[in-house]
């Protein structure tokens, strides 16, 4: 995202993801402390950047898992092009986990706690379960992508392109360079540069991020009175308090080689599917370098 939004034919109107195909009552949890139900707001985007650029670029996540988002793509964008990239599950799993430490305020379990939950439920994801669902059910790529490619037609209509991780691992900017001749677009030259994002990390543990993160009730309600506009207490709070919300940059705890062998048992169906890439879907609809 952050890549392809540099290119000139290419607007992205929204600062991050913005969920805007599946917008509503949440299908499923989206996350530890977001369960099914409950509400999905899209940001609003900022048009007034807009210079008439061919393509305006969306990016999610869970758009992949969303009947909402398929149905929408397919009935009401038929013109829009859709991308879906594919990660090793257990990788995927683990850096979900590390993503939503480290932005969600309110999630404190760490990874040992998080798997040992889902052993507790036989690795099977339950909808009704949030604390779960994401690690359990997000790594399961195979049937949805599969959803997608047959909902848009496949290689006949040409709106869906599928990119292993290893690709963009192996060499971003060719990866990049096939997604935008497909586009119809011009590549990025050879010495272009691309800076890394998302990088791994965790909620800084300091005593004066946590205070900036979650502040004393008695102080949010003192400015509650003395600012009762939202909008003005964001204006000037938010940039006061944005120190603590930066993640410090954490590696991963290593796995147990019993805990990685039965993740790999748990998304053996998984694993399969990536590496027989090309005897589920057509080669031509997958980006691989």
């Amino acid at each position: 995202m952050h890549w392809l939004r540099t290119h000139e034919s290419i607007f992205h109107p929204w600062p991050n993801e913005s969920h805007f195909l599946m917008a509503g009552v949440a299908e499923f949890p989206t996350a530890p402390i977001h369960p099914k139900g409950h509400t999905i707001i899209t940001p609003e985007p900022e048009f007034h950047k807009y210079n008439g650029e061919p393509w305006v670029m969306d990016k999610s996540v869970f758009h992949l898992y969303s009947e909402r988002a398929v149905t929408a793509a397919r009935e009401q964008m038929p013109d829009a092009r859709v991308i879906i990239t594919l990660r090793d599950p257990i990788e995927l799993m683990l850096s979900m986990h590390q993503e939503h430490s480290k932005r969600l305020v309110d999630y404190n379990v760490n990874q040992s706690e998080m798997l040992a939950a889902a052993a507790a439920g036989d690795y099977q994801a339950n909808p009704e379960d949030p604390q779960t669902w994401s690690f359990l059910a997000f790594p399961r790529l195979k049937h949805p992508t599969l959803h997608w490619v047959e909902a848009l037609g496949g290689v006949k209509s040409n709106r869906i392109r599928i990119i292993p991780l290893s690709s963009i691992r192996n060499d971003s900017l060719a990866t990049l360079n096939s997604i935008l001749e497909w586009l119809g677009e011009s590549p990025f030259p050879e010495d272009k540069k691309l800076p890394h994002h998302n990088e791994g990390g965790d909620m800084n543990k300091a005593r004066w991020a946590r205070f900036l993160r979650q502040p004393p009730t008695f102080l949010v309600k003192l400015t509650k009175i003395l600012l009762p506009s939202h909008n003005l207490r964001r204006m000037i709070f938010d940039p006061l308090r944005r120190p603590g919300f930066k993640p410090k940059k954490t590696q991963r705890p290593e796995l147990s080689l019993e805990q990685r062998a039965d993740l790999e048992a748990a998304f053996t169906e998984e694993i399969e599917f990536l590496d027989n890439l090309e005897s589920y879907i057509d080669p031509s609809l997958i980006i691989s370098h």
